[in-house]
């Protein structure tokens, strides 16, 4: 009965989650393909564990450790999948400055493909973050920099368009709903909508991918947060039956207008257990002050039937 509920709640956000699209780099959509397998439809339960930490302009480092949720359908060359994070800040920066909060984090993925790469809560802080420490305008008393709680809701839909010859594009749409808490600064309280595009081509053992999109994002009053644009690419290659390993680089606009954009490299794995359990790990690090020194995790997705 609950599975069912789910189903229907899955097809009636379909509608939402189709209006716009979304990725992450181009490596975590590759290293999902890397999980896929050959059932026409399938349900997948996805969890991870993942870490950042970066001063992004501060005299202090900001540290994050989110532990993301996921359910994910796929039916043929549609999927749609609903997730939610666990997310635990430390530091003066604001959420949306990490890896974890920018948009360059996961959450989405190949309509052709199974789980998901590393990030989360794609939310962030309605403040820029900047200055140290953040100081609550209603009592001057400062703000402690550690908090945690479940981040926002983000719903992500995909169609994968296979144009022959190992060649595929995929359109992808997510849409963030506000569920994270303002008052933790986990959370902007507004919707965020992205749309992107993943182009594939495989040649043999090896795969080729580069990707675009855009993030249009909600702005709170007095908020200096702005839409951003994104774009990364890479390759990856299958090392045995079970094994695929993957290395890109991810850019996108700086969310605050003045920063530098983010630029990062990714190096990741990905395993098939069994036939039912993928793991897949990551470790990646920033060329700029804006990116982080390094976000690393570990993911594990489970098929349900």
């Amino acid at each position: 009965m609950i599975m069912k509920r789910f189903r229907a709640a899955l097809v009636a956000a379909t509608a939402l989650a189709l209006s716009a699209a979304v990725s992450a780099p181009a490596y975590a959509n590759e290293q999902q393909k890397a999980d896929e397998d050959s059932s026409p439809e399938s349900w997948r339960l996805s969890t991870g564990l993942n870490y950042s930490s970066r001063s992004y302009g501060e005299i202090d480092d900001t540290k994050v450790v989110s532990a993301p949720v996921g359910l994910k359908y796929t039916k043929g060359n549609f999927s749609i999948r609903v997730s939610v994070p666990y997310v635990r800040v430390d530091g003066p920066g604001s959420l949306v400055q990490t890896p974890e909060g920018s948009g360059s984090g996961s959450n989405s993925g190949s309509g052709r493909s199974g789980n998901s790469g590393h990030g989360s809560s794609n939310s962030g802080s309605g403040n820029s973050g900047s200055g140290g420490v953040e100081i609550d305008d209603s009592t001057g008393v400062p703000v402690s920099s550690k908090r945690s709680g479940f981040g926002d809701v983000v719903i992500s839909a995909t169609y994968s368009f296979d144009l022959g010859s190992d060649f595929y594009i995929d359109a992808t749409g997510k849409v963030k709903v506000p569920t994270a808490s303002t008052a933790k600064r986990l959370g902007t309280g507004e919707v965020d909508v992205t749309t992107g595009l993943d182009f594939v081509k495989s040649i043999g053992p090896a795969t080729f991918y580069i990707h675009g999109r855009r993030r249009f994002a909600g702005k709170p009053t007095g908020s200096l947060i702005r839409s951003t644009w994104g774009a990364g690419g890479g390759a990856s290659i299958k090392a045995g039956d079970t094994i695929t390993l993957g290395a890109d680089y991810d850019w996108q606009e700086a969310t605050f207008a003045g920063n530098p954009a983010n630029s990062d490299v990714t190096a990741w794995a990905s395993a098939r257990l069994n036939s039912k359990m993928n793991l897949s790990i990551f470790g990646s690090t920033g060329l700029n002050s804006n990116s982080a020194d390094f976000a690393g995790g570990i993911g594990l997705s489970i098929k349900l039937n």
